[in-house]
């Protein structure tokens, strides 16, 4: 049994986490292959996403990204900030090996 997180989403905050995935993906040199995975991930899961540890770290680091670009042009970020607290705050458990 595996840890994940369960990360319940509509499909505003699906649109959202992939979008900063995929500038993320941009941003970095290299654009890992993982962040595109995840990106794929999201785009499928439907209403549940579970994220294991490395998931969630890329998720959350993505959308604090894709905030701190929306404060420096000026923009708000109020549904960032939404959609972070609700992956911060999502709850573990236990799901059978994949």
């Amino acid at each position: 049994m595996k840890k994940h997180r369960l990360l319940k989403m509509t499909i505003v905050d699906q649109n959202m986490l992939v979008k900063a995935l995929c500038d993320q993906q941009k941003r970095e040199e290299a654009g890992r292959v993982e962040l595109q995975c995840l990106a794929e991930k999201t785009l499928h899961a439907g209403k549940r996403l579970y994220l294991d540890d490395r998931e969630f770290q890329c998720a959350a680091l993505s959308l604090n990204g894709m905030r701190s670009a929306y404060l420096s042009a000026g923009r708000s970020s109020a549904g960032i900030d939404r959609l972070l607290l609700k992956l911060l705050n999502s709850r573990q458990k236990h799901l059978p090996a994949r």
